[in-house]
């Protein structure tokens, strides 16, 4: 087994923290937990599955991460979420990595599932994502939503194999965390100085819809691609929606009106 550390984090997912380590074993024997404010049994059970568990405060996806790579027992790290589950492909592809290289990253399929079934096309059904690499190259950002792996000179290799994920469990939970998603890219957005246009806030819903159902064929899955392509054409609007509340917030503020409450988190 290759000398690589699993980091899973996690807040309240009891129905999913010991599946997720379970499949975690199949690759380390050095899994980390950290857990932003769970109120469920997550700890408990990571604990009881042989997880080791830091508690933190929730300062986003990222620092979750650096914090747990920091406390990892091996330079190579593979990112989870405790959602994902590694298959039996990756995790043969895993341990048969050299692991060499050590300013590599690499990726692979992440297969999402909505209400169990798999979606094969649309923007979800193509999704790669880059999660195994050497803390002493590269690092995740602290953007609130949406990290990104930040290597200055690294290489990115595909390899077989997949996780499958599923964060999706029915059209109302799909659309919540879109909201929240949305609530939280804006809010980065915001603190990058990105301005939320009238042609952004027209036209990313339709081309983001669009692209899903029609170009890259969502509407082969019947149902849930339609759903899928309609939940992104909202979290499109969405986002920028919110980013252009806070920029007149922001506006206000700066001329001395009160300004109206706050975009609200999850």
């Amino acid at each position: 087994m290759n000398l690589l550390s699993v980091i899973i984090i996690t807040r309240n997912e009891e129905h999913n923290i010991v599946d997720c380590i379970r499949s975690a074993m199949l690759v380390s024997d050095d899994i980390i937990v950290v857990d932003s404010g769970s109120e469920d049994e997550t700890t408990h059970l990571a604990l009881a599955s042989g997880a080791r568990v830091f508690s933190v405060n929730w300062e986003g996806y990222g620092a979750s991460r650096n914090l747990g790579t920091q406390k990892a027992k091996n330079d190579w790290i593979l990112a989870l979420d405790a959602d994902e589950r590694i298959s039996s492909e990756l995790a043969s592809a895993i341990q048969q990595l050299r692991l060499a290289d050590t300013n590599c990253i690499y990726r692979f399929r992440r297969l999402n599932y909505l209400c169990q079934k798999r979606i094969r096309f649309g923007t979800l059904g193509f999704e790669t994502v880059k999660r195994i690499y050497n803390r002493n190259h590269a690092q995740w950002d602290r953007t609130l939503v949406h990290e990104k792996l930040i290597s200055p000179r690294a290489q990115k290799k595909l390899i077989k194999g997949h996780i499958d994920h599923y964060g999706l469990k029915n059209e109302s939970d799909y659309k919540a965390k879109a909201i929240l998603y949305a609530q939280m890219s804006a809010e980065k957005y915001f603190l990058q100085g990105k301005k939320a246009g009238l042609l952004k806030r027209l036209f990313s819903p339709f081309f983001n819809s669009v692209k899903s159902y029609i170009f890259q064929l969502g509407v082969l899955d019947g149902h849930a691609g339609w759903v899928s392509a309609k939940t992104i054409a909202s979290y499109s609007w969405l986002k920028y929606f919110y980013l252009h509340r806070l920029q007149k917030q922001s506006r206000i503020k700066e001329i001395g009106f009160p300004a109206k409450s706050h975009v609200e988190r999850a």
